[in-house]
């Protein structure tokens, strides 16, 4: 099968309604649009705290090692998130939804592939790395507390990081694999009638 295959082309060819190509090609955008918009504020956000984090760091002056180990933690967790995450833009921004062809079906595969990679990998290295650096942070401040209200704050964090970890985190994949898995679904119904 060659890659000069035009999808675009055998797509106005078939007995299929032009709205649906339409259709198709709306939600495309709508995808675009809402990735662009999570990008810039995971960005914003999570530079925000990182500069935030480090702040406190200098403006308090904590004296437990800990205490610095868990910042360090924290922000290298926020950094690495990043880093991997901005990698997508690229693979959006290819997105050229005027040419659905072959090329526009495997960046789609492609961009899917590392989300799932980002969603999984990623998101448990974070989630750890945030985890510890954020249990050091606190042993500093918890330890001059009553060991009573130490196990309370301690307990009060790990419920609110088991509920990210097990509400809002699979709640927020399953909306973004369903958005892309539809597109492409679309477009993978197209490329196997050219096998037939």
């Amino acid at each position: 099968m060659e890659n000069s295959i035009d999808l675009k082309a055998l797509w106005n060819k078939q007995p299929v309604p032009q709205p649906d190509k339409e259709a198709l090609l709306k939600r495309l955008h709508k995808l675009k649009a809402q990735k662009r918009r999570n990008f810039i504020i995971a960005n914003v956000s999570l530079i925000a705290t990182s500069a935030f984090i480090g702040w406190i760091w200098y403006f308090f002056q904590p004296q437990y090692i800990t205490t610095k180990v868990g910042i360090v933690l924290a922000i290298l967790a926020m950094l690495i998130y990043l880093v991997v995450y901005n990698k997508l833009i690229p693979l959006y921004k290819a997105l050229d939804a005027g040419q659905l062809n072959r090329a526009f079906l495997d960046n789609l595969l492609q961009i899917r592939q590392r989300e799932q990679f980002m969603q999984t990998t990623i998101t448990n290295l974070y989630f750890a790395l945030l985890s510890l650096g954020l249990g050091l942070y606190m042993y500093e401040y918890t330890s001059h507390l009553e060991l009573a209200w130490s196990v309370v704050v301690y307990a009060v964090t790990a419920a609110w990081i088991a509920f990210n970890w097990f509400y809002f985190r699979p709640r927020y994949i399953n909306k973004n694999r369903q958005k892309l898995d539809g597109i492409i679904l679309r477009l993978q119904e197209i490329k196997n009638q050219l096998k037939k």
